[in-house]
């Protein structure tokens, strides 16, 4: 962990190849989000590239209901996938969250999960950027495990 990163890492009962294409299907991710705020996609394609973009529905208490655009800056099949989200119509404003995946044996991933803010300079984002907490990241792992089963 740093000043500008949250990761948090799990050992899954899964192969790695399993585990990216769960990772890859953005209609997966409320299944899968340990905070409560994923709810749908809009998108229904799968992740198949850097420079893909997936929109989802979130749902914040203090926020209400809103949709994000998620632009997919690293994809590496069975070893990484990230994306930075923006307001809809807008730059991404420079926090990514990503998946980094490294096969243990055949049926088993060493699967981290992290949030970095290191290029995000919005003052508004900046003040409330640690609202997913590394629980909440630790969950979602475990309810990626739980979808693997």
């Amino acid at each position: 962990m740093s000043d500008t990163r949250i990761s948090v890492t799990d050992t899954l009962d899964a192969p790695v190849e399993r585990v990216f294409a769960l990772l890859a299907d953005p209609d997966r991710h409320p299944d899968l989000d340990g905070s409560g705020t994923v709810h749908a996609s809009h998108t229904h394609l799968a992740i198949t590239e850097v420079g893909d973009v997936f929109v989802m529905e979130m749902d914040h208490p203090d926020r209400g209901r809103y949709r994000v655009e998620n632009h997919v800056v690293r994809y590496e099949p069975d070893r990484a996938l990230a994306w930075m989200p923006a307001r809809v119509g807008a730059t991404p404003s420079g926090h990514v969250w990503g998946w980094e995946l490294e096969p243990d044996g055949d049926d088993r991933t060493v699967v981290t999960h992290y949030h970095d803010w290191a290029e995000l300079t919005d003052p508004e984002l900046l003040a409330r950027i640690r609202e997913v907490t590394p629980d909440e990241m630790r969950m979602t792992i475990g309810n990626l495990a739980e979808a693997l089963a």
